[in-house]
């Protein structure tokens, strides 16, 4: 069966995050090794219904990356707010196709939150939330 606009969607973000980690990228999961690589995983939300008129839904859904990685020495909110600007730039960035291949109406980094180490822990996670605003064609999925 063919892939809905969503997943593709969906498949090319995770494509596109793959540079953020010298790790596979993953969806939908949590994990942390050993190693001092950043571990990045895709998280796809609820799709919202913005419209539909003229034969076509307007949708939107939540697309988040999630990075965990130890801090080391480095201050683990000066880190951060260094990686918020690299997935910024690596998923939106001036010179970046935002319509993923003309699959994206629109796509917004819609919020930024890190979670810093508790006292004893080397470990930083950082989710940066992206809006991301798509149409189909009304009851298909498979068709823009």
């Amino acid at each position: 069966m063919a892939d809905t606009i969503r997943e593709k969607i969906i498949a090319a973000f995770t494509t596109r995050a793959a540079s953020l980690s010298t790790l596979a990228v993953e969806r939908a999961k949590r994990s942390i090794d050993e190693s001092s690589s950043r571990f990045v995983s895709v998280w796809d939300g609820e799709d919202q219904l913005i419209e539909s008129r003229y034969g076509q839904e307007k949708l939107q859904f939540p697309l988040a990356i999630e990075c965990i990685w130890k801090h080391g020495a480095t201050n683990p909110s000066v880190a951060a707010n260094a990686l918020m600007g690299e997935i910024i730039n690596t998923m939106i960035g001036v010179g970046k196709d935002r319509t993923f291949g003309a699959l994206v109406d629109q796509i917004t980094a819609a919020t930024k939150s890190p979670q810093y180490p508790q006292d004893g822990s080397d470990y930083t996670s950082l989710t940066v939330i992206f809006l991301i605003n798509y149409t189909t064609v009304a009851g298909n999925p498979y068709a823009v």
